[in-house]
């Protein structure tokens, strides 16, 4: 009887060196898109916040704004009460309300609290950082001043309000005209961000 001989061949050297290199190449490759999947996901993470900064400081703006003091809180001081006062209103020759004044580049707005008192509250461009400073609450004149400021937005070049006169457009908060009163404000941040010149602007409507 004869013995079956079954032949048995195993991997040569050469095909396992092939087999690993395969591999090795697979693993780069994998790490590669992993690694620009990662940092795609961290350059629209911090693009989102970005965003929701500018969000969040063109909201809180137009809430100030739009609680602003009116003429029958604010009306036109003396002279002597003007000194008192640490954001002292605009006279009515200017087109904006008492409440508001605009000293670029520096936006002073005294507005209305949730408990019925009275605050300061100024916008200011400390360098290329906006910041937001709110005094204590009061329900009498003077008021305390803002002093203390908070950062909100970085890297900004530049911070802008211009008034809109109704029939004539946009011009400039001190313009000397006693007839015409601002129906809304145009603020503007302008930034340099990831090496790109960037302009953005919010119109808030006057109460």
């Amino acid at each position: 009887m004869k013995d079956a001989h079954i032949a048995q061949r195993g991997f040569t050297l050469l095909e396992v060196l092939i087999a690993l290199a395969l591999m090795a190449v697979l693993s780069i490759l994998s790490w590669r898109a992993l690694d620009v999947t990662a940092r795609s996901s961290e350059r629209l993470e911090a693009s989102a916040d970005d965003t929701m900064a500018l969000l969040r400081m063109f909201g809180q703006v137009e809430s100030d704004i739009r609680q602003h003091a009116g003429a029958d809180v604010l009306a036109t001081p003396s002279a002597q009460e003007t000194v008192a006062l640490a954001s002292p209103p605009v006279s009515h020759d200017a087109v904006l309300p008492p409440g508001i004044v605009w000293n670029s580049p520096q936006l002073s707005i005294v507005r209305s609290t949730y408990e019925g008192a009275w605050q300061e509250i100024v916008w200011t461009l400390a360098g290329d950082t906006l910041m937001r400073a709110a005094g204590e609450p009061s329900i009498g004149l003077p008021l305390p001043p803002a002093l203390t400021g908070e950062p909100v937005l970085a890297g900004v070049r530049a911070f802008m309000v211009r008034a809109w006169l109704p029939g004539q457009g946009w011009a400039a908060t001190d313009a000397d005209i006693a007839t015409a009163k601002a129906t809304g404000l145009e603020i503007s941040i302008e930034r340099r961000h990831d090496g790109v010149d960037e302009l953005y602007r919010k119109v808030v409507l006057l109460p």
